[in-house]
């Protein structure tokens, strides 16, 4: 009797074991659970079947060392600038390189690689995840949309489709962007911004521009990328590199407008722009901007140049008001824009005049002001939090006192002791 009841012990248990072992197999992982699982198997996200695991084996054992800017028309290397390791809500750490671009314009693979998984998160929006040489993982996130056929398992050669540049998940409203992470083979996340130093050829880009119209079903894509990126495509022509015939047919169709290459048109504003009229754009952004790339722009201050930060900002504008092209060009159509929408007595903090002496421990609205009216103009009270751009507060802080000694030294203040007096005060309201 007893070594019946221990037969039927043992086989109770290996059932059950089975069992469970069924439905854990069977229970799918969310997006955090495959997040945190930690790498296995060359290094990728979740756990890869066979199959998969022998298309990864297949890349290249030895990371490239350099890696070709992913978003396909509109943006060079120069036009980005390192945001790795910035504050995000929360006590979060930015963890990828925020690639600001029009939106809807096609994402590429900067290598060979074989795509984890695809999918749509709260924070990520829709997101693909890709094996890359080495045992990277690339990560590619707030996409308008995921590429036409782009699914996991499939093998995808440099230059494929990935997906197109949107502003989904947390990024909705915003800007739109790229969202692009680099992981090591130990899943740590590396800043890719050292790595962005090769930009696809025209040669390359309009081969994979044909590969992409095949595969998708978007009818208004070629007008769009016409209507936003026709230098590329006539630079192309010069060159004798066969077109698309809807791109071909589409440069007739549809009028030009002046190439911001060159000498730029009267009153426009491109890379490399100095003067006043940068400088009056600069503090317009400033005070009337949200977003990543306007507190960077804060944080550089009205300098009066036109560099990658300043075209990164007007960028995040155009798109958050609809200005089209989205292009980080100052031209006709931001200008009118702009002349449109002047900045008020409310947004302008040099507007108000100071009425008393401000230092440590004060408070009031005009504490705000000068907060704005510091940030404004390059003399940061703080980054992120309370005194940060379009977080000013009312209190006159250690923040504030540090910043108005930095506006002292700079104009030549004396003494320089963070106090608020009648000299300061009308130095401040000459900005």
């Amino acid at each position: 009797m007893k070594n019946i009841f221990n037969k039927y012990l043992t086989c109770c248990i290996i059932l059950f074991a089975f069992i469970a072992t069924s439905v854990i197999a069977a229970t799918p992982l969310d997006d955090n659970q495959l997040y945190h699982e930690g790498q296995s198997m060359s290094g990728q996200w979740g756990r890869p079947s066979s199959e998969l695991q022998q298309k990864i084996n297949a890349l290249n054992s030895t990371a490239n060392p350099y890696v070709y800017m992913p978003v396909l028309f509109g943006i060079a290397i120069k036009d980005i600038s390192p945001n790795f390791g910035d504050p995000r809500s929360g006590g979060r750490m930015h963890e990828g390189e925020d690639i600001m671009a029009v939106k809807g314009t096609p994402i590429v693979s900067p290598t060979p690689a074989v795509v984890l998984r695809t999918g749509i998160g709260e924070t990520e929006g829709n997101y693909v995840y890709t094996a890359n040489p080495g045992g990277e993982t690339f990560v590619y996130m707030h996409l308008d949309r995921i590429g036409e056929g782009v699914i996991s398992g499939l093998v995808l050669s440099q230059g494929s489709l990935i997906g197109y540049v949107g502003n989904t998940g947390n990024a909705s409203g915003g800007a739109a962007h790229l969202h692009f992470e680099i992981h090591n083979s130990s899943g740590t996340p590396t800043d890719p911004f050292p790595r962005l130093t090769g930009e696809f050829s025209i040669q390359e880009k309009i081969p994979y521009l044909s590969t992409i119209l095949t595969q998708t079903s978007d009818t208004a894509l070629p007008q769009f990328l016409v209507s936003n990126f026709r230098a590329t495509f006539v630079s192309a022509l010069a060159l004798n590199i066969t077109l698309p015939t809807s791109i071909i047919n589409l440069l007739v169709s549809i009028p030009e407008t002046p190439a911001p290459t060159g000498s730029l048109p009267a009153g426009d504003l491109d890379i490399g722009s100095s003067g006043t009229k940068v400088t009056e754009l600069q503090k317009y952004l400033i005070q009337v901007a949200s977003g990543t790339a306007a507190t960077r722009l804060a944080s550089a201050g009205a300098t009066g140049y036109f560099g990658t930060i300043t075209k990164a900002a007007l960028m995040e504008y155009q798109t958050s008001m609809g200005i089209s092209p989205s292009n980080g060009y100052y031209g006709s159509a931001t200008r009118e824009f702009i002349t449109a929408h002047p900045i008020t007595p409310q947004d302008n903090p040099a507007s108000a005049t100071f009425t008393r002496n401000l230092y440590l421990g004060i408070s009031g609205e005009d504490v705000r002001t000068l907060q704005k009216l510091l940030n404004a103009n390059g003399y940061i009270v703080a980054t992120t939090g309370s005194g940060s751009a379009g977080i000013e507060t009312i209190y006159f802080g250690p923040a504030t006192k540090a910043a108005v000694i930095k506006f002292q030294i700079a104009k030549g203040i004396s003494p320089i002791a963070g106090y608020v007096g009648s000299i300061t005060r009308l130095a401040l309201l000459s900005l």
